[in-house]
């Protein structure tokens, strides 16, 4: 049964929640974006990015311009009440039906990334990334179509902005017996275009995990997940590194990463991967790596469920700010094959020790499918095939 002392209360449309131990509790408030389309399957949340007063939310099943064609959506807190408003409605110039355009946002200042990109085992399509600035009227353009030429695998896999320069990965081929990584890109905004400066693949041999999944980006420091997928055997992150001379290089291979498909998140020098099969009975853990002075990547902190149920799904999603973080994963145990029920786990650092201090509980299993965190504020998407998606903007202590 659930833990009695994990509660939520939703009354006159707003979340309140509250998550205690013996010792202490949290209070956080819950608001749920405006979208006007209830359509099933619709997966409005399926990827979500927060920066600052701004997020950017995916719904790559809408029926924009045709039978899952896609849509991404601008957000912007607009005052002091907590009101989000949406502010764009993002489409691709060459959007049709099947296009899925949505799967992967990012968003920092005034550039957005969306990815349109189909399932990363199915048939290999014409995927890309699509680039959206935001010129002085607050109207949103595209600006560029990215497809990392000469690409390996399927286009969109993961998309990161910072600081005028994009990131992209490809998924690669996990299939056994046609296994093939795929790669990460880099564009740079020059003169106003986006040029492909750099194609980084890992060092390591396949077989310990497929490069090109999950990324993550932040200054001159970027991080590719290499995931296992369906073979038993652990997976790993590439972290890569740009010198004086502009070139970037691979300054670490973290391995022994215990997951399916590995979610990471990178602020300045700290890194938290999630492992979602690691730990006791598989219950789940997320692992915090750090940059020391001499440039060697140590792990730092290992984050853990209060209660770690079998199979728990623990760090299937993550997200790092700072000393915070947030972990997705299951907080009940039905006895049965499977779970129900996500949630999202807080913690927070203070004086340089880790500790838990809540959930983030709506009763809904589809919660969490994508997070991401800014300062004291999460984003959190619902997106599921049995109904509308939702995307919930979270104030947390």
């Amino acid at each position: 049964m659930k833990d009695s002392r994990m509660r939520t209360r939703l009354r006159f449309g707003v979340v309140l929640v509250w998550g205690f131990s013996l010792t202490f509790c949290v209070q956080g408030q819950i608001t749920k974006l405006p979208h006007a389309d209830t359509t099933s399957g619709n997966y409005f949340g399926t990827a979500v990015a927060l920066d600052g007063k701004r997020a950017i939310v995916g719904a790559s099943g809408e029926k924009s311009c045709g039978d899952g064609g896609g849509a991404a959506y601008v957000f912007e807190l607009t005052d002091s009440t907590g009101y989000w408003e949406k502010t764009a409605r993002l489409l691709p110039k060459d959007c049709e039906a099947g296009l899925t355009f949505g799967r992967k946002v990012a968003i920092n200042g005034r550039v957005a990334l969306v990815a349109a990109s189909q399932e990363y085992f199915a048939t290999e399509r014409s995927n890309a990334v699509y680039v959206y600035e935001e010129n002085d009227a607050g109207e949103w353009n595209q600006t560029a179509r990215l497809t990392g030429e000469g690409s390996r695998g399927v286009v969109g896999a993961a998309v990161a902005i910072h600081n005028n320069r994009a990131l992209l990965t490809t998924a690669g081929d996990p299939t056994p017996g046609s296994q093939k990584d795929g790669a990460a890109y880099i564009y740079e905004k020059e003169n106003d275009r986006w040029r492909l400066e750099h194609q980084l693949i890992g060092s390591g041999n396949i077989r310990r995990g497929v490069f090109g999944g999950n990324a993550a980006l932040h200054d001159n420091i970027l991080a590719v997940a290499s995931s296992a997928y369906f073979s038993r055997r652990a997976g790993s992150v590439y972290i890569f590194e740009l010198d004086q001379n502009g070139s970037w290089s691979e300054s670490a291979r973290l391995e022994e990463i215990e997951d399916f498909y590995i979610s990471l998140d990178l602020y300045g020098n700290e890194l938290l991967v999630g492992q979602a099969r690691a730990g006791s009975r598989e219950s789940g853990q997320a692992t915090l790596f750090t940059r020391d002075s001499t440039g060697t990547w140590l792990k730092t902190a290992t984050l853990e469920p209060p209660t770690p149920y079998r199979k728990g799904a623990f760090g299937t999603e993550v997200a790092l700010y700072k000393d915070r973080a947030l972990v997705v994963g299951y907080d009940e145990q039905l006895r049965l094959n499977f779970n129900v029920d996500r949630v999202v786990y807080i913690y927070a650092r203070q004086d340089g020790q880790w500790s838990y201090q809540g959930i983030i509980d709506i009763g809904e299993a589809a919660f969490g499918n994508s997070i991401d965190l800014y300062e004291n504020t999460a984003l959190v998407g619902a997106a599921g095939s049995s109904g509308a998606g939702r995307a919930y903007v979270i104030r947390i202590p």
